[in-house]
């Protein structure tokens, strides 16, 4: 399958003689087998923590360093960033997985990330911004691309598989999209209703945080700057990585609702704020059989911006008002 195959209106993939991946179709998804599998997944989870992680300590001890408020102190900074270095590029070495996507995500998001710190002037209250936008927004941004590089990196470059295989098939007419956004719907009221037994129970901890207004209140209330971060860059990001990379490979091994289920807990886990791991899980299964249903990830980017879109313009003039 290439770029070239298409998603129809009625959001089923063109032709139609590729089945879903392992060659199982019990649920009517028209997605092709993959090379990539659960080892894969496995590898490009550790390396994109340890890609982040590196990211975080040397460029967190260089804005130290600089006068501002990171809580990464040298040399602990230095040291752990450089063990998370050294261990990805182990990993890679052993997994024989491609070195130089690793080693430019690494070099290419310390490096910008430092560089904005050392060319950063002080906002007020430690925080540091270049051009009017703070540094923590680029440095969420450089580590939400190090996702779509591990993804593409342990799939179409280890593989040679083209990127259709990571979901990045056309679609035709606009009901993949109408799909979409039902589902997205479906997924809100069922977060509402289980927020609302929460809430009963007395479970707050569970309960998710307000990640919209933390991204707005970063970017200064700087409207567009948070709907470029949140709603453009992340959702592109993640859903290569969480969706055309981590369900596509565990479809084969696990079927159709274990994979989902296993790639929805994995994106949660990756929130780390235990309500933030419960709202990301359910969005995972929603923005996953969002996936499956068209067989492009171009729907389940569509509803994942929308989610953040809303959430942003929401915090933005919803408490406004």
């Amino acid at each position: 399958m290439g770029l070239g195959d298409q998603v129809g209106g009625d959001g089923r993939l063109m032709p139609p003689e590729t089945g879903l991946r392992g060659g199982q179709d019990p649920s009517g998804t028209l997605l092709q087998e993959v090379m990539w599998g659960p080892l894969d997944v496995v590898t490009g989870a550790t390396l994109t923590m340890l890609v982040v992680i590196s990211i975080l300590s040397f460029g967190g001890v260089v804005g130290t360093s600089a006068g501002y408020e990171t809580s990464v102190t040298s040399p602990a900074g230095y040291i752990v960033g450089a063990l998370s270095s050294v261990l990805a590029v182990l990993l890679v070495r052993v997994t024989r997985s491609p070195l130089w996507p690793v080693v430019v995500a690494i070099s290419m998001g310390v490096g910008l990330v430092s560089a904005s710190y050392l060319l950063a002037t002080d906002a007020g209250d430690g925080v540091a911004e270049v051009v009017g936008v703070p540094v923590s927004i680029i440095a969420v941004t450089v580590m939400s691309a190090s996702f779509a590089v591990i993804g593409f990196a342990l799939s179409t470059m280890r593989y040679r598989e083209p990127v259709g295989a990571l979901g990045f098939i056309r679609t035709s007419g606009i009901k993949p999209y109408l799909f979409a956004a039902g589902m997205w719907l479906i997924g809100i009221v069922a977060l509402l209703v289980v927020m609302q037994f929460l809430i009963w129970l007395g479970i707050d901890f569970l309960l998710p945080p307000d990640t919209a207004q933390q991204a707005l209140d970063e970017a200064d209330g700087n409207i567009v700057i948070a709907l470029l971060l949140v709603a453009v860059v992340g959702p592109v990001a993640e859903e290569i990585f969480f969706r055309g990379f981590v369900l596509t490979g565990l479809l084969r091994r696990f079927g159709v609702a274990r994979a989902l289920l296993l790639s929805s807990l994995l994106f949660g886990a990756f929130h780390i704020d235990p309500g933030a791991i419960l709202l990301t899980f359910m969005l995972g299964l929603v923005l996953g059989w969002v996936y499956l249903k068209t067989g492009s990830i171009w729907p389940a980017i569509f509803a994942h911006s929308l989610h953040n879109a809303v959430a942003v313009l929401a915090a933005k003039y919803w408490t406004a008002a």
